[in-house]
């Protein structure tokens, strides 16, 4: 065979190259803790981004990957941090065909900037949100309180002599892989587009209403609806615990104490209640929060019912970083991250990785607002659309 038909040959063979420094964007579907996890545990997590080239989708978003623990330490004595490395090594590039990769964990959502070092290892003290409660609760009530910690008296008061804290890796939390090596995939037999969002052809008509939250006097209007859910009650409750996100406790003494408690703690309230905002003079239908690590930062969704036909909904998705103590008010407020586009998208990416929700359009509501103050007076920013999802029934018991 003649030289130039053997390269058209082996060109209309070749494989599709995803070259070393690819990052895929992941969300963890486990809880991975440094020591208690040890050398050899296997790691689950989910893709949430496409694999693009050249405009065709080589590997669709929301499939799965896997990999193991190649390093884990427990915090020592005196403070010294655990440290957690991960490495990646097959890709499912289509339902139950899966295909080695060479990986490592590159960016992890609650680690701080820089702390993933290039060889995918994370060091405890870089990922933990700081916190008061381990150096002004006396050592006795920690140890009560089940802190790793040793209680020594000295004069005038107590102290810690403490382990350091172990890495730990939430359920949901995201993150990124990194290819250490090329990835060839089988070139596909057909260009696979980069999918558009659905159309919105069956959009029931909108009552005309003012898209943002309220106080409940209706004075002073709060967060902007970033997310409209068209389903059932139940496809939503369905839909947000496939994703991880659990429903919030109602407001009482218990689960403010738990709040407090963990806020003291630096630990995550995982149903920790939300304030009450109002659409319409009444508080908000739902409310579902995925936990970070800890009480005071979280994502969270308000959820109102729109219509009377139990199928339109209006949400107003934020996440918390942290807590704004102000003296002329009875309680603490969280402080959310202003750009709230992004966790309106966050809502969506879990949701579509569930299975039980598919973005349809970005709409742009009637008197949406690009900057603005909410109830609290925090600044949000915004690029005025609100993300439009339909929901369908789910089997959570079925894995991400």
């Amino acid at each position: 065979m003649k030289p130039l038909a053997l390269a058209l040959l082996a060109l209309l063979r070749a494989d599709a190259v995803i070259p070393a420094g690819t990052r895929i964007p992941i969300r963890f579907v486990q809880r991975i803790t440094s020591c208690r996890d040890t050398v050899g545990t296997g790691v689950l997590v989910q893709t949430m981004g496409a694999l693009v080239q050249d405009s065709c989708v080589l590997v669709p978003p929301y499939v799965r990957a896997k990999g193991r623990v190649v390093v884990s330490k427990g915090g020592g004595r005196f403070g010294r941090h655990g440290r957690l490395g991960l490495r990646f090594d097959s890709l499912e590039v289509r339902s139950g065909h899966w295909v080695a990769i060479s990986g490592v964990l590159d960016t992890l959502e609650y680690a701080k900037p820089g702390a993933v070092t290039d060889s995918g290892l994370v060091s405890s003290g870089k990922t933990s949100v700081g916190g008061v409660g381990k150096k002004l609760v006396p050592a006795g009530v920690v140890a009560a309180m089940d802190f790793d910690a040793i209680p020594v008296t000295v004069v005038g008061g107590f102290s810690l002599i403490r382990r350091g804290p172990p890495v730990r890796i939430l359920a949901g939390e995201m993150g990124g892989i990194r290819l250490t090596e090329p990835l060839l995939l089988p070139s596909p037999d057909r260009c696979d587009p980069v999918a558009a969002h659905r159309e919105l052809t069956e959009m029931p008509a909108l009552p005309k209403f003012v898209p943002r939250s309220e106080n409940r006097a209706g004075t002073v209007l709060g967060d902007p609806f970033n997310v409209l859910l068209l389903g059932t009650a139940a496809e939503i409750d369905s839909a947000f615990r496939a994703a991880g996100w659990l429903p919030t406790q109602k407001r009482s003494f218990l689960s403010v104490t738990r709040e407090v408690t963990a806020a003291i703690a630096s630990r995550p309230a995982i149903t920790a209640p939300v304030s009450t905002q109002y659409f319409e003079g009444r508080p908000q239908d739902l409310a579902y929060e995925l936990a970070g690590p800890s009480v005071r930062v979280r994502h969270h969704i308000r959820i109102w019912l729109l219509d009377s036909l139990s199928l339109v909904w209006v949400g107003a998705g934020n996440k918390d970083i942290g807590v704004l103590f102000r003296p002329w008010e009875p309680q603490a407020t969280h402080r959310i991250e202003s750009h709230i586009d992004w966790e309106r998208d966050r809502v969506v990416r879990d949701l579509e990785a569930s299975g039980c929700g598919d973005l349809m359009a970005y709409m742009r509501l009637p008197g949406a607002i690009t900057e603005a103050r909410n109830a609290s007076g925090q600044r949000v920013v915004s690029d005025g659309r609100t993300a439009v999802v339909r929901l369908r029934p789910c089997d959570h018991s079925d894995p991400p």
